[in-house]
């Protein structure tokens, strides 16, 4: 692994510091984080943020527009995509659904992975954009102008907040509990 960790210590990093206290229950000792500044406002924003983004990927793939079916060139951008967004929501709900505490074991593979899942969502979203935006450039749009146009402008809004939602992370400082 590039940090010097393997699998099996990035697994059993959780357990670590899993105590059994005088009662019998199990109990977290470990470090825990919490968000610098107005935690609140910026939980609600990756929480608006991540909604968007899937309302917006979802809502590309309902729309029945020339060229977004039927061409393997932009069916296989969106599966890329949904699947990157897919990774990016259950790493994002494992780190904001702990509360104002977010035990370390979680705060460090959100740290790994969630800028990276986002990254990849805007790459594949923008390459649905390139691929689709080519099709209709060597065909037309079919006689469906507004969905073609619309496809277009999802795929732009996907990838834009991605990119957001990667920096907006980015920016979150925390403090040790």
């Amino acid at each position: 692994m590039a940090d010097g960790k393997t699998r099996r210590d990035k697994l059993n990093a959780k357990y670590r510091d899993i105590r059994e206290d005088e009662g019998g229950k199990l109990v977290y000792t470990g470090d825990s984080f919490r968000m610098a500044g107005d935690a609140n406002r910026r939980r609600l924003t990756l929480i608006a943020l991540l909604v968007l983004e899937f309302a917006v990927v979802v809502g590309s793939g309902c729309i029945d527009a020339a060229g977004a079916t039927n061409a393997f060139y932009v069916i296989l951008p969106y599966i890329g995509e949904v699947s990157a967004l897919f990774a990016l929501c259950w790493t994002s709900v494992k780190l904001l659904a702990g509360g104002d505490a977010v035990r370390k074991y979680v705060l460090d593979n959100a740290r790994t992975k969630i800028p990276g899942e986002a990254r990849i969502l805007t790459v594949f979203a923008l390459l649905g954009l390139l691929l689709s935006a080519l099709y209709l450039m060597r065909n037309s749009t079919g006689g469906e102008l507004f969905k073609s146009v619309l496809y277009l402008v999802l795929k732009a809004a996907a990838a834009v907040t991605a990119e957001t939602y990667r920096r907006t992370f980015a920016d979150i400082r925390w403090d040790m509990n």
